[in-house]
């Protein structure tokens, strides 16, 4: 889960009408995995009646949230803390940025803040509250197409520069999680694909950036994150991409093998590979300037043939990306010249017995 950092503004301390200083800044909520730290960021103001009090020898000081209210770490004596870990900065730099090493299940609750300076300066802040999760949760897999997230879209076309997005959640700096890739087919990673990673905040990310051709269509693309704890954890998230393309690998054939006898039927086939399938197959006979169609559909057949219907033909695949051409051969013969054909094999097979 996302945490949201708010400032809070503390206006219960609003007296005779002059306004309180006093308010922090920290996530409303943080979550921590067993075993690693958590970080907290924190930044505290005080009124301006008080800066005088507020030197870098005053406490900042964390309790849990019980009955009674226990100090869990405290930045003059942070070696007896119950909590181990580090206040970064200094009092005066009003920071109150805390990390908390080897995190338990016990220290889920809630959490406050207080500084303490010299004479009157005593003041406690709004909580914090701190998640204990067991196990990461698995890494976010988003597809972005001209730096937008594509939700609703479930297909991208073919020639588009898409950003497939891995992201996983920063539990400890000090332990970071490593993102990896894998692809299947195992070959995309290694075709013009670019690939980026990069810390934002409390999350690492990891860009995938490639323009998508056909060969990506129902590609699966894998983000593994590493954590590194007492023991390595892995968790990974797949993204199947759906690539729309014109027809490819266009093809045509006739359905007779060898010689078509005239009077006999023939049919000629086309096939296309495209996404979304093929809208439309067209027949054209080659010869004719300019082409006119002669019949739709992905099959042509010819009834009672004859030799005029000896020529090239041509078929047209189209979908609503474009369109590609494939071309086949008819050869229409007479029976007497099959006959003549079959006399001159037999007699080119007699004369290779002498």
């Amino acid at each position: 889960m996302m945490e949201i950092s708010v400032t809070f503004l503390l206006t219960g301390c609003l007296i005779q009408g002059v306004f309180c200083g006093f308010s922090i800044s920290l996530p409303e909520r943080v979550e921590a995995l067993q075993g690693s730290c958590v970080f907290i960021p924190c930044t505290f103001d005080i009124d301006q009646q008080y800066v005088t009090e507020l030197t870098d020898d005053s406490k900042r000081i964390w309790y849990k949230d019980v009955k009674p209210p226990t100090v869990v770490f405290d930045s003059s004596s942070p070696d007896t803390a119950s909590l181990k870990g580090e206040i970064f900065g200094t009092p005066t730099e009003k920071n109150c940025t805390t990390r908390f090493d080897n995190v338990r299940q016990g220290d889920e609750g809630s959490y406050y803040f207080r500084v303490e300076g010299s004479g009157r300066l005593k003041y406690n802040y709004y909580k914090v509250e701190i998640v204990v999760i067991n196990s990461p949760p698995k890494p976010t897999v988003s597809l972005f197409k001209d730096q937008q997230e594509v939700k609703k879209v479930k297909e991208v076309t073919e020639g588009s520069s898409v950003n497939l997005r891995c992201s996983t959640k920063i539990f400890c700096s000090s332990r970071p999680a490593n993102l990896t890739w894998s692809s299947s087919p195992e070959h995309l990673l290694n075709e013009s694909v670019t690939q980026q990673q990069r810390q934002e905040q409390t999350e690492l990310i990891s860009d995938l950036i490639f323009t998508v051709t056909q060969r990506h269509h129902l590609a699966t693309f894998t983000c593994t994150v590493t954590h590194q704890l007492q023991k390595q954890i892995t968790k990974h998230k797949s993204r199947t991409l759906r690539v729309q393309y014109a027809p490819k690998n266009t093809s045509a054939h006739v359905s007779a093998s060898g010689i078509v006898l005239e009077g006999r039927s023939v049919t000629l086939s086309c096939s296309s590979d495209a996404n979304p399938p093929v809208l439309n197959y067209t027949w054209y006979r080659d010869t004719e300037e300019p082409l006119k169609p002669v019949q739709s559909g992905q099959n042509l057949t010819i009834s009672n043939t004859d030799p005029t219907h000896s020529r090239r033909y041509v078929c047209t695949a189209q979908n609503e990306h474009g369109a590609q051409n494939a071309s086949v051969m008819l050869d229409v013969q007479c029976e007497y010249q099959e006959a003549l054909l079959i006399y001159s094999q037999s007699l080119l097979y007699q004369t290779s017995d002498f």
